[in-house]
């Protein structure tokens, strides 16, 4: 079909741009359906594909000092309703846990223009109030058809659901039939949910609706939680043989799944919890509601606590993000286009709340795409966090079982348009809002960013440790005494909360400033424009009090508000995707009601503006399909957009190429993790050090031309050695001398000539913890090559008999005698963390290493817990300088003085920043000829937090006299305490004289670190500290003194570990690529895995520009530890190599395009890749370096941008000698020798 563009009148008042273009399509993945439905009841409409306008009323005026809403109360709106019960004794389960109530929904049910309101209560009845104007409020709810007073009301919706242009209303009942409110047009209403089978009874909660099937009607999905089993019902059991292993495991019998179910731990112990009703799918059949849950795949018996829509994948057809409480799962349901859902939870986020609550749908970082925020019940402050950690031996085990993992806290999963999420809730200062049950995402203060407003409290403190450990010892559930104590306890008021979003994905902590900081126990929310002003108020649903209204007063600020009207579409366009185009972004806004806990909200959208007064662009994209685009449109105004029909698309703007493509290269090489316990040895542990790989190296050792690949092995697996076929095909190696070190943890390694014979051989540091200090298993290893590629292990002299666990390996010829010295990084000593054994620079003497001596390296090698190290020429005279990073301390800087190392790590610059660095890189990155350097961190995007003010710190020694030294993590309230960072439970585990000491979880979480171990002990212990937790960059100003500058904050996401520093788009400039997440952490910290692994590009001044997923093309969820790069398939162009723990690595080859230089160095045997020479072409450098990156090397070739003309290439070789090389303009491949 030839696509067309077409002018169109626009129906508007004097003063508005008098026509807009419109672009629009009729092309649908599913025919509309033709006959009588419950759509043919509705009136006149606009006529299609039309746009209206009129403007939006005046904004009341806001003084200097008032905040941005104002709260109006009771006396004002007219609104006295609340959340109430009248006899929580007999519902005392529901009352305090499952709280099924609180809901409130928006719409203009009467046709008047303004917005009503119902409120629901799980006593006395619902509430219907209408909208007068100037947010007073009337009740209307007897006159209007909807009064019940003896419905136990939870979540509710405002739905055209036969397609008439009025508001009908659904209402949810805990343990009573649904309602479907029919709206005859007036506000009145008759109830037909038992003639459209909507008539549900049981543990309703919400009913979301959207047209799952893209047929023009609305269909519902009705999310359910627990219901108490009939008196007498007693819990049986069935044994069936699981499919993966034939063993006869427990299943609750079928007639009981939706009060028990069943989870199999670790060792197949089973672990009965309480389940949820099955939620249900309803398909409007044209006038009646077919439940379809089964044969669309809807799964599972959970505590659900609502289910939002959502199209994340941007393909037209509506998605579901589904909240499930306690040990259920959250699912997210991909529509698969034909009425049929499939849960890809664990394909596509990395964790989710443990007890979800809430969720909303919204764009978070205006890229474009649907992110998602859901809710959980993590304190704010440091005494709430450490009341509400329990016993971990109780259902500690969950943390390390859930798939995807489950963690207490707030999930904010950005959309990265690869077909996964990335999760930020601590880079975004959200994961920690208390005891959250609605997010509300809206544009508060329309600068043209989406923030966010969070309900809190809860009816009865039930998390609270003490009172909870006190129930269950002293009452037995359900009895009179146990009744009387809690309804004796008071409600657990909490502050509601406001995030700005300040851009990067940063949100700032503004409820008080903006009039939102309530106390006390609000659940449901919605947003509305109750002033037709064009900005969102807020309504939110209280305990024990009126319901609270808020009207928005932002000032000085442009929006515009959209309300749709579907033709072929539903009435009012759920489901449709509306994207605003101006110079500051793209904002984006999925059109849908049910959002947040039991609540739903309007339908039309509103986009804030700042100071724009135009909209360049706005863009429909309507349910099925169809699209249309407006351009040029005035601010401030309110358009009412009429889906088109019959007329042809407009084209889809492509998406560019992706810089890389995932493509598989090493068939059966991974690497396996041979479990271990690392905190059964030391219980206060903050990460395992037992799965820190795998290492990696390149280097050709069968002398073919091109380079082959070693993967190194976890303990009890042995190293693997891949040889390039040509052609992008690797076969693997069968070496014997490796597979007889297998019992050793290979950490790090590579490739070259120890023997000065001219072939490379290999070294792998042995590491790991899984050994008692000073096992033979942690000799490091040297494997000498036969010139062919076969590998023996050399003799028992070539290197020091060091039995500890190391780390990194880098090369070079530190003396300049012809061969390549190493250096060695001491990890950690096994079983007492943090203690480091000492690292090694180890000298090259005719192919025998042996320890350098006090004069070459001062210290003894006593650097601290070596993660990283480098060689490198940090101050321009041709001598290889070492930097090394570190766990627990600062990038040290080590400056050779003609073979002699000499520290100046101080005068560098570089001994105030203490982190837990990873990983280094180097390379000339802002263009100034001098190496500067990466260096990876743990991030941002974790409970913890650095600074020079407010350090992480970390105790060791003996506090509880028992001859054994402990671990002790700490922080720092920014009142002057120190604060300890782990709970009661884990910590009187670890050192039982805690428990008598403290006695209750209110004293442990009252006390400073002081009151817990004694000043004294404190004072004698090793203390470790770290002030920043950022990855970023040291800017070297020629001389060896750095500069700081922290990378992009998408960057801090998660831990970085490798890393590579390569031009990877052929501009000339130096990009990287960070190896990012792990799973290392302990269980209360949760696997810190938000990110996918980040490229980033380099404008040619150090500046680093994030390039998102979609874009780059690399998406990487797993534990990414190493990364190298080489040329995968011989185009010239360097591919990534991403190295997985207990995973195969991932490979990305690179795009078709514009062809690098490849620049190869030969040097004399001993050091036959030139390690230690620096090439300059024109303002490019680049250096031969080994190690770097953590625990990978990357091909010994370098790669430049390809000259269009000739040009001359300096070689500094490694013994300080220069040459010139002629480089012909258009050349792909060049090969230097040293003269």
């Amino acid at each position: 079909m030839k696509d067309t563009l077409s002018e169109i009148r626009v129906s508007v008042p004097s003063g508005l741009l008098a026509a807009a273009l419109l672009l629009s399509s009729c092309e649908r993945d599913h025919p509309v359906p033709s006959g009588e439905d419950l759509r043919d009841s509705r009136g006149a409409l606009p006529a299609a594909g039309m746009i209206e306008a009129h403007p939006l009323a005046n904004r009341v005026a806001r003084g200097e000092e008032e905040t941005l809403f104002e709260e109006l109360r009771a006396e004002r709106t007219g609104i006295d309703f609340g959340l109430s019960w009248d006899d929580p004794a007999s519902v005392l389960k529901e009352f305090i846990f499952l709280n099924p109530s609180g809901g409130i929904c928006t719409g203009d049910c009467d046709g008047d223009g303004l917005v009503d309101l119902y409120i629901t209560s799980p006593s006395g009845g619902n509430r219907l109030y209408r909208n007068l104007g100037d947010f007073r409020f009337e009740d209307v709810t007897e006159g209007s058809g909807v009064a019940d007073p003896d419905f136990w009301g939870t979540g509710a919706s405002f739905v055209d659901i036969d397609n008439d242009g009025d508001l009908d209303l659904y209402a949810c009942g805990y343990t009573c039939p649904n309602r479907m409110f029919i709206n005859d047009g007036s506000g009145k209403f008759t109830d037909r949910a038992d003639e459209l089978g909507l008539d549900f009874n049981g543990g309703s909660m919400m009913m979301s609706f959207a047209d799952i099937d893209n047929d023009g009607d609305l269909d519902g999905y009705l999310a359910t939680t627990a219901v108490a089993p009939p008196p007498g019902t007693k819990f049986r059991v069935n044994f069936v043989k699981r499919e993966s292993d034939g063993k006869e495991v427990p299943v609750v019998v079928p007639e009981l799944r939706e009060y028990w179910e069943i989870l199999i731990k670790s060792g197949d112990k089973a672990q009965r919890v309480e389940a949820g009703q099955y939620d249900h799918l309803f398909r409007n059949d044209g006038g009646f509601f077919k439940d379809v849950s089964e044969e669309a795949g809807i799964e599972g018996a959970y505590w659900t606590l609502s289910a939002t829509w959502t199209d994340f994948d941007a393909d037209g057809d509506a998605d579901l993000y589904v909240s499930n409480d306690f040990t259920g799962p959250d699912i997210l349901y991909r529509n698969r286009g034909n009425g049929t859902f499939e849960n890809i939870i664990r394909e596509t986020v990395p964790h989710t709340p443990w007890f979800s609550m809430g969720s909303d749908v919204g764009d978070l970082n205006n890229d474009g795409l649907l992110d998602l925020f859901a809710t959980d019940m993590s304190a704010t402050s440091h005494y709430r966090e450490k009341v509400m950690m329990g016993n971990m031996d109780d259902m500690g085990w969950f943390l390390e079982w859930a798939q995807p993992r489950q963690y207490m806290r707030n999930a904010v999963l950005i959309n990265a348009g690869t077909g996964r999420f990335r999760e930020t809730a601590f880079l975004s200062g959200m994961a920690s809002t208390d005891w959250s049950w609605t997010p509300r995402i809206e544009d508060f203060d329309q600068d043209g960013r989406v923030d966010v407003f969070v309900t809190n409290g809860v009816v009865r403190d039930n998390m609270n440790s003490d009172l909870s450990e006190f129930s269950k010892e002293n009452f037995k559930p359900g009895s009179p005494e146990y009744i009387r104590f809690w309804l004796e306890k008071p409600l657990r008021k909490e502050y509601n909360l406001a995030f700005r979003n300040e851009g990067e994905l940063k949100f700032k902590s503004v409820g008080a400033q903006w009039g939102l900081k309530h106390l006390g126990v609000s659940f449901g929310a919605a947003s509305a424009d109750f002033d037709g002003d064009g900005d969102p108020d807020l309504v939110v649903s209280n305990a024990g009090e009126p319901v609270t209204l808020y009207r928005n007063r932002v000032a000085g600020r442009h929006r515009v508000a959209v309300k749709l009207v579907g033709r072929a579409s539903n009435q009012n366009g759920l489901g449709a995707t509306i994207k605003l185009f101006n110079s500051s972004g793209t904002q984006t806004r999925f059109v849908t009601s049910a959002r947040g806990w039991l609540s739903a909200s309007e339908t039309t959208v509103n986009f804030g503006l700042g100071d724009e007064k135009m909209v360049e662009k706005l863009e429909v994209l309507w349910p099925g399909g169809t699209r249309q685009i407006f351009t040029n449109l005035e601010a401030d105004q309110h358009y009412t957009i009429t889906e088109p029909v019959g007329q042809p698309a407009p084209p889809r703007e492509e998406r560019p190429a992706v810089l890389f493509s995932v493509s598989p290269h090493f068939s059966g090489a991974t690497h396996h993790e041979d479990p271990f316990d690392d905190f059964a040895r030391q219980p206060l542990l903050p990460n395992k050090l037992s799965q820190l790989g795998p290492c990696m190296a390149w280097g050709d050792i069968d002398g073919d031309g091109d380079e082959d690949f070693f993967l190194g092995g976890a303990r009890g697996q042995a190293g693997q050695v891949l040889l390039d076929e040509g052609g992008g095909s690797f076969v693997p190696r069968e070496l014997p001398a490796l597979a007889a070190d297998a019992r050793a943890e290979d950490m790090g390694a590579l490739f070259f000539d120890a023997d000065s014979d001219g072939d490379l051989d290999l070294f792998v540091a042995s590491g790991g913890v899984e050994e008692a200090a000073g096992h033979e298993s942690y000799q490091d290893r040297l494997y000498l090559n036969d010139g062919g590629g076969e590998l023996s292990r050399a003799s028992r002299d070539a290197l020091p008999a060091v039995r500890m666990s190391s780390g990194p390996v880098a090369a070079s010829d530190i003396d300049r005698d012809g061969d390549l010295d190493l250096f060695v990084g001491g990890r950690v000593v096994a079983g007492q963390f943090p203690l480091a054994p000492p690292s090694q620079l180890l000298i090259n003497r005719g192919g025998k290493f042996v320890p350098a001596d006090e004069d070459q390296f001062p210290g003894g090698g006593r650097l601290g817990m070596v993660t990283g190290a480098l060689w490198s020429d940090c101050d321009g005279d041709g001598w290889s300088d070492l930097l090394v990073t570190v766990e627990w301390g600062p990038v040290r800087y080590f400056r050779n003085e003609g073979g002699r190392m000499r520290e100046q790590t101080n005068e560098a610059s570089l001994s105030g920043r203490l982190g837990w660095w990873n990983g280094i890189a180097g390379g000339d990155l802002d263009g100034d000829g001098d190496q500067d350097f990466l260096v990876t961190n743990n991030g941002l995007n974790s409970k913890y937090k650095a600074s020079v003010e407010m350090p992480e710190l970390l105790y060791y020694g003996d506090f509880d006299d028992t001859g054994k030294a402990h671990i002790v993590e700490a922080k720092c309230d920014g009142e002057g305490r120190i604060l300890p960072r782990r709970g009661f439970s884990c910590s009187r585990n670890a050192m039982p004289f805690l428990d008598a000491k403290m006695t209750t979880f209110h004293n442990f979480a009252s006390a400073v670190l002081g009151d817990l171990y004694t000043d004294l002990r404190l004072s004698k212990s090793l203390r470790l500290e770290a002030n920043t937790l950022e990855s970023g960059l040291l800017l070297n100003d020629g001389g060896g003194v750095f500069s700081w500058r922290a990378l992009p904050r998408i960057a801090q996401i998660a831990p970085s570990f490798g890393v590579v520093l390569e031009d990877l788009d052929a501009d000339g400039d130096l990009d990287a690529l960070l190896a990012q997440n792990s799973f290392s952490p302990q269980r209360e910290t949760g696997h810190m895995d938000g990110g996918l692994s980040q490229v980033l590009l380099n404008d040619g001044s150090g500046q680093f520009i994030p390039v998102e997923p979609i874009v780059s093309g690399v998406s990487v969820p797993g534990d990414s530890k190493s990364a190298a790069v080489n040329d995968l398939n011989g185009d010239g162009r360097p591919d990534l190599i991403l190295g997985l723990n207990n995973d195969a690595p991932v490979t990305y080859l690179a795009r078709e395009g514009e062809r690098s230089l490849v620049v190869t160095l030969r040097a004399g045997q001993g050091n036959v890749n030139a390690v230690g020479a620096q090439v300059t072409i024109g303002r490019q450098v680049r250096e031969q370096q080994t190690g770097g990156g953590y625990a990978a090397r990357s091909s010994s070739v370098l790669y430049f941008s390809q000259p269009s003309e000739n040009v001359t290439a300096v070689v500094r070789w490694p013994d300080g000698k220069t040459s010139e090389h002629a480089v012909e303009g258009g050349a792909e491949e060049v090969i230097f020798t040293q003269p």
